[in-house]
């Protein structure tokens, strides 16, 4: 009795596997490929390909404060995931900005949770001179930490992960926007 309700969904997954293919074939088909396409293995952490040179040719400029470095260290990693020290054909420049909110509180009136809004402008400059603006925008990334009842360590580790973790998130939403900049700036237009 249970084998009947089993063949149906069997089929329905080999239905969806099947459209699936047909969908990534077709999508080959009309131009589109992976951003970071390139020569390395399947599953490999490694991007290859010519946008991922360009990306290792983008230098950051200073950012202030903690987070600031954070940034900048997770954006520098991001952009050059070998390690080398990029040609600096570009300039990056970030500006970052918090909003915090208490989202809950103790019988007392202190907050017991804490919600943090980051929000990053970034530019993307040529080393031209004077130097061209290619590109810019804003990101932005909420996260939140409880606040532990006297728990005073607990509750700073807690703020340093999840400023950490806001980090990484714009970083890698920065380093997304920039390649797909560097990108169009490589393609000619079809116009």
């Amino acid at each position: 009795m249970g084998q009947p309700a089993r063949q149906p969904q069997a089929g329905r997954r080999r239905l969806l596997g099947l459209g699936g293919v047909l969908l990534l074939g077709g999508l080959g088909g009309c131009g589109f490929r992976p951003m970071y396409a390139g020569g390395g293995e399947a599953g490999s952490p490694q991007r290859s390909g010519p946008i991922t040179a360009e990306l290792a040719k983008v230098r950051v400029g200073p950012i202030p404060e903690r987070s600031g470095q954070l940034l900048k260290r997770s954006l520098e990693n991001h952009l050059t995931p070998t390690g080398a020290d990029g040609l600096g054909s570009y300039e990056l420049n970030v500006s970052t900005a918090f909003n915090v909110e208490p989202q809950g509180f103790r019988r007392d009136g202190t907050p017991s949770r804490l919600r943090y809004t980051a929000t990053a402008t970034w530019s993307l400059f040529d080393n031209a001179a004077p130097p061209n603006r290619l590109a810019g925008g804003m990101v932005r990334s909420l996260d939140a930490f409880n606040l532990p009842d006297q728990q005073y360590f607990a509750a700073d580790m807690s703020r340093e992960a999840m400023e950490r973790r806001l980090m990484e998130s714009l970083s890698e939403q920065i380093v997304e926007r920039v390649a797909v900049a560097l990108e169009r700036r490589r393609q000619p237009s079809a116009a």
